[in-house]
């Protein structure tokens, strides 16, 4: 009996414990707060698809993920990164018109195959043929001659510029620049729309900002610039090779700083002028670029290390490439791995070349039309949407 009443006389003590603190109240108790900059320091190596996903989880962290200082210092870290984990490759098709894809750039990096998927490019008319203007911040400048967007493929917002059909009105031809103004921290859209006069097409030169919503007019690029050239940015400026229309005089990079709006000139490299087919500049490790096609595939790809010095320019490599068709796009060099291998565009293919041993391999990339133009943007949240009441259109993630 003693030990049945002693039994007894416990068992309301643990019920009534136990009552107090419910099994599913036991785990929902607030997580301990990290200070705030270890926060921004964990979710700024944070790739974007997941930072969009987490704007769920609180208030607080919708409002951090949400804000321009933050996505700069998400962009900052993710440039950083030189294994290209937060670098995607862009391709521009030709066929069809309005077919853009991207893939991972990490996984060319090492030489994984990827497959491209379906970016929801803003520009739906399928009847045109889709440029990419330019890549910056992880921003693209999308669009056609007549109607032209800023565009994140990452967070897949997107902002259609205002009055580019009255900008063109009475022009027979227009192209853009892209690039960013680090003085008034503000992205801006260069125009070039071509006039037909007697001694041939001259460009009326317009410049649109991101922040203002509108074309202003500025001074005429004093250049012969060549239609249908995109321009390269580096160090603040855009940049075109400039066609001499004189056999006299040669050819010289014409650059436009976006900051001061003045046009400058660039010095090319002492480059051989026999056989050369065709120049392209480009970026290649925050440096200018420029590839020379000769007669028989051969390409030399000179950088110039310090911008502005001519005699910074120095020969990166030499290379032949069997017989490339000469109607195909043909690209600067678009990055140097980490192996030392460089990454070009030449012709219909996407090629890793190394200069050590002057071999090539291909590549494999499923999904992807032979025929493109490629570019390399970063994932970022930098956004279009520079005002609140700007009218940007925002797709939801699927």
């Amino acid at each position: 009996m003693a030990y049945e009443s002693s039994s007894t006389s416990r068992e309301p003590k643990e019920t009534k414990q136990t009552s107090q603190i419910p099994l599913s109240t036991e785990y929902s108790q607030p997580l301990p707060s990290l200070p705030p900059e270890i926060t921004v320091e964990i979710l700024s190596r944070l790739p974007v698809k997941s930072l969009l996903r987490l704007r769920c989880v609180c208030k607080s962290w919708r409002s951090l993920i949400s804000n321009p200082k933050f996505a700069k210092t998400h962009l900052c870290r993710a440039s950083m990164n030189t294994d290209y984990t937060n670098h995607r490759l862009i391709f521009s098709r030709l066929y069809p018109r309005s077919d853009v894809k991207s893939c991972s750039l990490y996984s060319i990096s090492n030489r994984n195959s990827d497959s491209a998927v379906q970016l929801d490019c803003p520009l739906k008319d399928p009847n045109l043929q889709v440029t990419i203007w330019g890549c910056c911040d992880g921003l693209v400048c999308v669009g056609t001659e007549r109607e032209v967007f800023i565009w994140n493929p990452s967070t897949r917002k997107y902002k259609r510029l205002r009055n580019v059909e009255l900008s063109c009105h009475g022009y027979a031809d227009a192209w853009f620049g892209f690039g960013y103004d680090e003085f008034i921290d503000d992205y801006k859209v260069v125009g070039f729309f071509f006039v037909n006069r007697t001694n041939g097409f001259e460009p009326i030169v317009k410049v649109y900002t991101l922040r203002s919503d509108s074309w202003r007019r500025i001074e005429d690029c004093p250049r012969r610039v060549p239609r249908g050239t995109l321009g390269t940015f580096v160090n603040r400026a855009l940049h075109w090779i400039n066609l001499s229309a004189s056999s006299d005089s040669k050819d010289i990079i014409v650059s436009l700083d976006l900051v001061k709006e003045t046009y400058g000139e660039v010095s090319k490299p002492e480059y051989q002028d026999s056989n050369l087919k065709e120049m392209v500049l480009g970026v290649l490790n925050g440096c200018l670029c420029i590839l020379c096609q000769y007669s028989g595939a051969c390409f030399h790809v000179w950088v110039m290390k310090e911008y502005g010095i001519r005699d910074s320019w120095t020969t990166l490599f030499v290379m032949l490439y069997g017989s490339p068709p000469l109607y195909c796009p043909y690209s600067a060099p678009l990055c140097i791995l980490e192996n030392g291998e460089v990454l070009l565009n030449l012709a219909t293919h996407l090629v890793r070349y190394k200069p050590k041993n002057g071999t090539f391999s291909f590549p494999e990339i499923h999904n992807c039309s032979p025929l493109f133009s490629v570019y390399i943007y970063i994932e970022s949240l930098v956004s279009p949407d520079s005002n609140a009441d700007s009218g940007v259109q925002w797709q939801h993630q699927q």
